[in-house]
């Protein structure tokens, strides 16, 4: 069953899509419905007027009057709509899109199952967590042996051995614009309080790193774990608030790793 829904935009943001299009000069997708040819081009602007955007290109890229579909990416979103090929009097290559423009999207809000294709962490500051308003003391409510282990604990899951004491660095599950899923051990388990806020969290992939402002536990639940001599539960975060920046510089990240499956094909399925 497809993962992929679709969300039909109005006039007026539809207008407004395709005009950041053009002024970005951004990158249009162009095939046959039903054919496997993709043929990639670069958006010259967009003609308000006749809603159609204008390619870099003079090429008879298909025959004049020929339906075909589309879809481009922006701002972290991908965008679908059926087309007809067309030729300027200049004899400009011209995509016409007087048929409604699509938002396409994940269900579960884009959500990314990272592990185990994607190295995907996020890391903690154990100083900026608060539990109805008020800071966790730690310190207060682990004894020193338990203090001990978790700097042993420490060694273990942070790749780098330089991170200080008081952070925490564990691999996500999976990840979306509004929240992730960690496994966590017993260990590290009374670190993730439900109700319990982070602040500053940074979500680090491997060519980027994303601070999240506020992260908040809303479950800790038992984990089946292949392994029955090790007890692991899974803990379940929101990112409450966060702001549209933060929103769409994630939801560019998870869409760009989620191009591997084929939101074109899903496309020509809901068009049938």
């Amino acid at each position: 069953m497809s993962q992929t829904f679709f969300s039909k935009l109005d006039l007026h943001e539809k207008t407004n899509r395709l005009n950041q299009l053009g002024v970005s000069r951004g990158k249009v997708t162009l095939w046959l419905k039903g054919g496997k040819e993709k043929i990639l081009e670069t958006v010259l602007k967009f003609d308000k007027e006749h809603q159609s955007l204008v390619l870099d290109s003079k090429d008879n890229i298909f025959p004049p009057n020929t339906p075909i579909l589309c879809t481009f990416d922006l701002r972290g979103m991908t965008f679908f709509a059926q087309a007809v090929f067309r030729k300027s009097i200049g004899e400009d290559a011209v995509v016409e899109i007087k048929a409604d423009l699509f938002k396409s999207e994940r269900r579960n809000s884009y959500r990314l199952l990272t592990f185990p294709i994607y190295e995907v962490w996020a890391i903690f500051d154990l100083g900026e967590v608060y539990e109805s308003g008020k800071v966790i003391d730690f310190k207060t409510k682990s004894s020193s042996n338990t203090t001990d282990l978790f700097k042993n604990f420490l060694n273990i899951v942070s790749e780098d051995q330089s991170d200080a004491l008081g952070t925490i660095k564990i691999r996500i599950q999976d990840l979306s614009t509004t929240g992730m899923a960690l496994h966590v051990g017993q260990l590290e388990q009374e670190y993730f309080i439900k109700n319990a806020d982070f602040h500053k969290v940074k979500i680090t992939f491997l060519d980027e790193v994303i601070e999240i402002p506020e992260v908040k536990v809303v479950y800790i639940v038992d984990y089946i774990s292949s392994d029955k001599n090790l007890k692991k539960y899974k803990v379940g975060l929101n990112f409450p608030d966060n702001p549209t920046n933060i929103d769409e510089v994630l939801g560019r990240k998870i869409n760009q790793l989620l191009r591997e499956s084929d939101f074109n094909k899903d496309f020509e399925n809901f068009i049938k």
